[in-house]
């Protein structure tokens, strides 16, 4: 199987591909995965309690036609997926990754990662959580009913498998899910990873107890762990955690931890100050029976799994967008890249 190039290439690679979009044979005669263009749809739906949820689905797609537009991100680069492209016409069905973002952020912000998975023949539903999200978001969800973030990934599973459109370019049977911070714990937590509910209801009683938050809205956080306690989805079959946190803070502990049996690869930046990995991806990793722990060395903080910046974004976003002096994000993209792909196809391929 061959390994994504560096960022660079890959962009190149994207754009270049046949009209079927698949690279060229390599010389050698090991069957691999072809390089595809990207396409973008984004799509939104209501599950059966009214609750409106919206993704960005990243999928191989056929080539773009030249005068095509890559999909607009005014922050960001080095994003190449083309909205609306017709799927890839090669009669497989992919394996689905799901992805859940960090906490009040959105499943765009993570786009280079979703479209490295796409161009490498998987679909990827980056889903924004529900009023938990960069555009909709409510301390109920932020901070209190964390149960919502795995029932909405499989929310958007029973969508995409059940869908017209999306159902049959979908393989069910290999699905796996990936996320960055509240979305690396929500990935554990969908995996098979539980909650302790004592522990829960102490974090649910933080905030309610918390006068800093206005009353009219601590009166509506709940007190229930009951809904924290049967989140995982027994059609997950890997789960990559990036920078999970803050796992024992939200109730998650060496038993709940051992529960997760499934094959798990936790990534987290050396000096991450917001998730610190003594704390979080290294204790996940010390007791998920088998898992994989990559501590990339260095000032790594925690927004390198972000998309790469540009100077609008740096102005705008410098606590997302600027990295310590010395640490290459486009680099450090290239390696979680190479092993979300090895991971992902060792164990929804292999």
């Amino acid at each position: 199987m061959l390994r994504p190039l560096a960022c660079a290439v890959i962009a190149v690679l994207l754009t270049a591909c046949s009209e079927s979009g698949e690279a060229p044979e390599t010389p050698d005669a090991v069957e691999v995965e072809a390089v595809y263009t990207v396409g973008l749809r984004q799509v939104e739906f209501t599950d059966t309690g009214d609750r409106h949820l919206a993704m960005n689905v990243f999928y191989p797609a056929v080539a773009a036609p030249p005068d095509a537009e890559p999909f607009s991100m005014p922050f960001f680069t080095e994003v190449s997926a083309y909205p609306d492209l017709a799927p890839a016409a090669d009669g497989k069905r992919r394996p689905l990754v799901l992805f859940s973002h960090g906490r009040g952020s959105n499943g765009l912000y993570y786009a280079w990662f979703a479209q490295q998975l796409a161009s490498r023949g998987y679909i990827v539903a980056a889903l924004d959580h529900y009023r938990a999200n960069t555009y909709d978001s409510s301390i109920i969800y932020l901070a209190n009913k964390l149960w919502q973030r795995p029932r909405d990934l499989s929310l958007a599973t029973n969508f995409l498998v059940d869908d017209a459109f999306w159902g049959p370019l979908i393989d069910s049977r290999r699905i796996g899910v990936a996320g960055h911070s509240q979305g690396g714990f929500t990935a554990l937590w969908l995996g098979g990873a539980r909650v302790n509910a004592e522990k829960y209801l102490s974090f649910q009683r933080g905030w309610k107890n918390n006068q800093m938050v206005p009353q009219h809205l601590r009166d509506q956080l709940p007190l229930d762990a009951a809904p924290a306690l049967d989140v995982a989805d027994p059609r997950i079959k890997a789960v990559f955690s990036m920078a999970p946190g803050i796992i024992e803070a939200f109730g998650m502990d060496e038993a709940g931890l051992h529960d997760l049996k499934l094959p798990t690869y936790l990534i987290v930046g050396a000096r991450d100050t917001q998730t610190p990995p003594d704390e979080n991806a290294e204790f996940a990793a010390a007791n998920i029976p088998g898992s994989e722990l990559n501590v990339i060395p260095g000032d790594v903080d925690h927004e390198i799994f972000v998309n790469e910046c540009n100077q609008i974004g740096r102005d705008e976003l410098p606590e997302g967008c600027i990295d310590a002096p010395g640490v290459d994000r486009a680099a450090i993209h290239g390696e979680i890249a190479d092993a979300a792909i090895r991971f992902f196809d060792a164990h929804l391929r292999g």
